[in-house]
């Protein structure tokens, strides 16, 4: 079997106290790091730059954009599959194996997370949604995906919808979806999205967004 590049991309907004652990933990299981620093106001890039490649946005992009942008630079290094998770040290480095692993088997194009519990009313609306098509987590930031569903579908996500376009257009072209169960450690700060009702209202609309998109 060839080897095959294995990059992680991980968006990164104000993550100084948590950035160092993760980029240490994932590079055990990857060939490349990029990180997209959102215009970070804190030492984030500067710490992840030990690690990675890092992308830095000249103003906020947000969670999809970032994450679009990192993937069309990978494409450019080359890569057979990436892994997406985020920086606030959620996601254990040590699912990574458990996530490629369907892909390298064939026996999956895309791997999705599924957390033990999430954190806001929408993420269970969008997880119903979710369920009827496919996919019973399509929030979890960490996923796995193979380079030929990216190249037949030519983005990430163009419509912000918090990361979860490329999951519904694939399941709609037939790719090969599996989830796996993942670990998730609780944060203590706020998270990138916020708190309750502004969290909840960002992730309404990219839920009609997503869906006005996918009845095209």
């Amino acid at each position: 079997m060839n080897r095959k590049k294995i990059i992680a991309i991980i968006p990164a907004l104000n993550e100084e106290k948590t950035i160092k652990e993760v980029l240490s933990n994932v590079k055990k299981y990857v060939d490349e790091i990029i990180v997209v620093d959102d215009n970070s106001t804190d030492n984030t890039a500067a710490i992840a730059q030990e690690y990675a490649t890092v992308l830095r946005n000249k103003k906020n992009l947000g969670y999809s954009k970032s994450v679009n942008k990192a993937f069309r630079f990978a494409e450019k290094r080359g890569f057979d599959i990436i892994v997406t998770l985020d920086a606030d040290g959620q996601h254990l480095a040590e699912d990574i194996p458990k996530l490629v692993l369907p892909i390298l088997k064939k026996e999956a194009d895309i791997v999705v997370g599924k957390r033990p519990f999430k954190a806001r009313f929408m993420e269970y609306v969008f997880a119903k949604y979710g369920r009827k098509k496919g996919v019973s987590d399509p929030l979890c930031g960490m996923k796995a995906y193979s380079y030929k569903v990216y190249k037949k579908v030519g983005f990430f996500d163009t419509i912000n919808s918090v990361g979860t376009q490329l999951v519904f257009v694939a399941l709609k072209r037939k790719f090969k979806i599996k989830e796996i169960n993942i670990k998730l450690k609780k944060r203590k700060d706020i998270p990138r999205f916020g708190r309750t009702i502004k969290a909840n209202i960002k992730l309404f609309l990219a839920y009609i967004r997503l869906i006005k998109y996918l009845k095209r």
